[in-house]
């Protein structure tokens, strides 16, 4: 399996551009060693024209997360229109789960293909630094949402994120966390307008 799934650290960066155009990130390991890049394909030049004037953050958006070298895909997350959720399946489609909110804006519930529940994420009330919790109710993993400055969280959407493992994770759960700083970003940040000026995190 990709060391995508296996690094205990995992950073997720987006590139400067300008906002909500068309979402694309990086991923690398703890070391800053590139494991992976995501973006989405075959987004008209009409549409990424009408999301970066009138930041169409609603947008459905399908990013495909590919292997750094040879660019072999790995994973695919999408968010549909208009909706506090995201689907992650894997590169021939076969649906992984889902992480969806939870009626709170730093509440996620996640689920297997099933919709069953086998974790939650906890974020706090700025929606910037969110535990990650098992079926049980355990710490197992920490995503968050680094600050970069207040001109570059103002007029791009260039954000940052960091994933933390405590320990190994059992599938789907793991494969959810990988992809949820993603899904986090296409729910709650591509598209935005302000930013949310206090939370120096």
């Amino acid at each position: 399996m990709s060391d995508l799934f296996n690094s205990p650290v995992l950073k997720v960066e987006q590139p400067r551009r300008i906002p909500s155009a068309k979402s694309q990130y990086t991923i690398s390991d703890g070391a800053g060693i590139p494991l992976a890049t995501a973006a989405e394909r075959s987004v008209p030049l009409r549409r990424q024209a009408t999301r970066a004037l009138f930041g169409d953050g609603d947008d459905r958006r399908v990013v495909q997360v590919e292997h750094a070298r040879g660019g072999a895909p790995l994973l695919v997350v999408e968010r549909p229109k208009s909706t506090l959720g995201s689907w992650v399946s894997a590169p021939d489609g076969t649906l992984v789960g889902s992480i969806r909110s939870d009626r709170f804006k730093w509440r996620y519930v996640l689920l297997d293909a099933a919709e069953r529940p086998v974790g939650r994420l906890e974020g706090n009330k700025l929606a910037r630094k969110f535990k990650v919790l098992d079926g049980a109710g355990a710490h197992v993993a920490q995503v968050d949402k680094k600050w970069k400055g207040a001109a570059t969280e103002v007029l791009t959407t260039a954000d940052r994120y960091a994933v933390e493992f405590f320990h190994p994770l059992p599938d789907p759960l793991r494969v959810l966390v990988v992809a949820a700083p993603i899904a986090l970003d296409l729910m709650l940040y591509e598209g935005k307008d302000l930013p949310d000026l206090g939370a120096l995190a």
